[in-house]
């Protein structure tokens, strides 16, 4: 089965899986290309028969969920977004900007003009270096859809472009996400329905939970996921029971175009909770699972554990806390020194260590002097702070327990950078070794 796959920079990759492959295999493949451990973050999607925008089930056949038509045609997204410094590859970060450019250029992403112009001198500053007037005119009228007033002209100048001069593409992409990471709508997902009443309403689920909204993206309601007591699916329709205040229960009903949109609505909501509000994937989640007739009637007369015409409903199979402990020791464990590059431009941790010469290490051979320096590098980045990349890990989260921050980072935060759980209190922690012993031990 031939696949198209179309990046977030509108490049397209040929992809070439079994008939009977699992879309996990298709974007696993891709992943390998771009050089990607980070996967969970990411999805694809295709066109359904409606229009609508529809998530490939990564634990389903693909010829199961799409028409019969070659070659697949399918999306490269992202599913997930988290806060960049929780980004750990260069090539993640890359296709997480280009996802956040074409929701700015779309209108998905929606900021304040102050927000607009240190945005557009950013993004301008990514696709044509240091300041010219032309390219700064046509990044804000693409942001914002108006032509910048001379004023706006003069203080973007002044007061934003000056200040990136020299900046490279890497660390003002970094710059970008920041930014974008501190608008409301970040991470959004966006589902068009109706009520009960017939009106037409945009639905965003996101980290924190469900934002209801006119068509024009005016807010009507925000629902948290801890007033959820539950979400059904029937049909076309999804049903949310939100708990009000004095413990009564009201039902809003959602009306999508079609089956396969109300399924993904569903699905977004429960594996968005579970991405970024749960420790784990539990297996309540993991197990939900339909059959199709033929698959059922086995069910009944054979044996009802058997794997024929199962289809998952979900496809999520890490949390955001687990995504970034499995994708640390992954890179880890393949030597790629690439774990705290998300820093700021002038972090030491960019800067190139020395590196050991036979005469410094008579007893070691070349090869092995090379090697003990590449594990002595990675013991150093894992002891440095996440946050300041300067100081030693010296401090745990209490109760989730990650230690990836230095005792000044970690007292002002009010959240877990990892797994965002709110912070009891911090404890401090001795570890064996320290980053400035390391430094010693390659000296």
């Amino acid at each position: 089965m031939l696949c198209h796959v179309t990046r977030p920079d509108s490049v397209v990759m040929e992809v070439e899986v079994d008939a009977k492959a699992n879309g996990e295999e298709c974007l696993n493949k891709v992943c390998r290309k771009l050089g990607i451990i980070e996967v969970d973050y990411f999805g694809l999607q295709f066109i359904g028969n409606k229009g609508e925008s529809l998530w490939l089930n990564l634990r389903n056949r693909m010829s199961q969920q799409m028409d019969n038509l070659t070659p697949c045609r399918l999306k490269l997204r992202v599913k997930f977004f988290v806060e960049p410094h929780l980004i750990l590859q260069e090539q993640t970060r890359h296709l997480f900007f280009m996802h956040i450019k074409d929701d700015l250029h779309d209108g998905r992403l929606h900021s304040s003009p102050e927000q607009a112009e240190e945005l557009s001198a950013l993004v301008a500053q990514t696709e044509f270096g240091d300041y010219n007037q032309n390219t700064a005119k046509y990044i804000y009228k693409e942001l914002c859809g108006e032509e910048p007033s001379p004023a706006i002209l003069n203080r973007y100048h002044y007061c934003k472009a000056q200040a990136l001069t020299g900046m490279n593409t890497i660390s003002a992409e970094y710059q970008v996400l920041q930014n974008i990471s501190t608008l409301e709508n970040y991470g959004v997902e966006w589902h068009y329905a109706r009520n009960g009443e017939g009106q037409k309403l945009v639905i965003g689920v996101g980290p924190e939970g469900i934002s209801v909204c006119k068509e024009d993206f005016t807010p009507l309601n925000r629902i948290p996921y801890p007033v959820i007591q539950i979400a059904t699916q029937s049909s076309k329709n999804v049903y949310l029971t939100i708990k009000k205040e004095t413990n009564n229960s009201i039902v809003l009903l959602f009306k999508l175009v079609s089956t396969r949109a109300a399924s993904g609505f569903y699905r977004a909501i429960t594996e968005t909770h579970a991405f970024y509000r749960c420790d784990t994937v539990t297996n309540a989640v993991m197990m939900q699972y339909s059959r199709d007739f033929k698959g059922h009637l086995a069910s009944l007369f054979l044996n009802e554990n058997i794997n024929l015409g199962k289809k998952y409903v979900f496809d999520i199979k890490r949390t955001s806390k687990e995504v970034y402990d499995h994708a640390r020791r992954a890179l880890y464990n393949a030597g790629i020194v690439d774990l705290m590059s998300r820093s700021s431009p002038d972090s030491p941790l960019k800067s190139s260590e020395s590196h050991l010469n036979c005469t410094s290490c008579p007893g070691l051979s070349c090869q092995q002097s090379k090697a003990l320096q590449e594990r002595l590098q990675k013991l150093k980045e894992a002891m440095i702070c996440v946050i300041c990349c300067e100081e030693d890990i010296n401090s745990a989260f209490c109760p989730c327990g990650h230690m990836v921050c230095c005792q000044s980072c970690a007292s002002r935060l009010q959240a877990c950078p990892v797994c965002r759980s709110e912070v009891d209190h911090v404890q401090h922690v001795y570890l064996p070794a320290c980053h400035s012993l390391l430094n010693l031990a390659v000296l």
